[in-house]
């Protein structure tokens, strides 16, 4: 199962981080960044957006899966990357990344795991509630293969990355990566594995998460500036 891959991953990058303390506060993170996806205003915008969107398009749902399998809404080449990419690939293009970026530009070691550990956390956060939104909701796919329709894993997972790059390396590259989320959730339709509204819930649960999570990362790692007194006049210091 997928759900499977994504802690097994997560498992493995945080068993090589660089000391204990990153481990000791791993479920503390976990749930400050839930906490931070929950509370954040633009946050719940994206919510009401999102589930209106979905309720909107659930009476859709078996008009556009019918156009899907007449017409189809992509190449084949072009749903089969969408799909590569919601499953294990775009996360290992993002820790990629973030492994590049840290050697070219010489980074300390505690920032480059500070990043693997945000990643991981969000995705494994996103995984958790996917499936238990899956499990709970027990709506069947299209194609009847299971009951694991609502919401779209690939689609919540590839819009939590493109929620991560857009906090780590900005709006340029995050628009990619949003693009390449809704690449992905565009080929989930157009492979008959889910409706219309299961992908657009998976957005938003996706992006709610990544920016719970990036909210998290931004307060912990900003550095904070003060000029304080000291016997030589004053003294400039950088508070993380």
């Amino acid at each position: 199962m997928k759900f499977t891959n994504y802690m097994l991953s997560f498992l493995i990058l945080i068993s090589f981080s660089a000391g204990q303390d990153f481990r000791k506060e791993t479920p503390q993170k976990l749930y400050g960044g839930l906490k931070y996806s929950i509370t954040d205003r633009m946050n719940h915008l994206i919510f009401a957006t999102s589930a209106l969107a979905a309720i909107s398009s659930y009476q859709y749902d078996q008009k556009v899966k019918e156009y899907a399998l007449r017409e189809g809404l992509l190449s084949d080449d072009l749903s089969r990357a969408g799909d590569l990419y919601g499953g294990a690939l775009g996360h290992w293009i993002l820790w990629t990344t973030i492994l590049a970026h840290s050697k070219l530009t010489d980074e300390p070691k505690n920032e480059f795991w500070e990043k693997i550990e945000f990643s991981s956390l969000a995705l494994t956060a996103n995984a958790l509630v996917t499936y238990l939104l899956k499990f709970g909701i027990g709506r069947e796919r299209p194609n009847g293969g299971d009951n694991f329709s609502f919401p779209s894993g690939h689609t919540s997972h590839s819009f939590t990355i493109a929620a991560v790059t857009n906090e780590l390396y900005g709006r340029k590259i995050g628009t990619l990566a949003y693009c390449m989320a809704t690449l992905s959730a565009i080929s989930r339709v157009h492979d008959n594995m889910h409706y219309l509204s299961d992908i657009i819930i998976g957005a938003g649960i996706g992006t709610i998460i990544g920016r719970g999570f990036s909210i998290q990362y931004k307060k912990r790692t900003k550095k904070h500036v003060y000029l304080l007194p000291s016997k030589k006049g004053v003294t400039l210091a950088v508070i993380f």
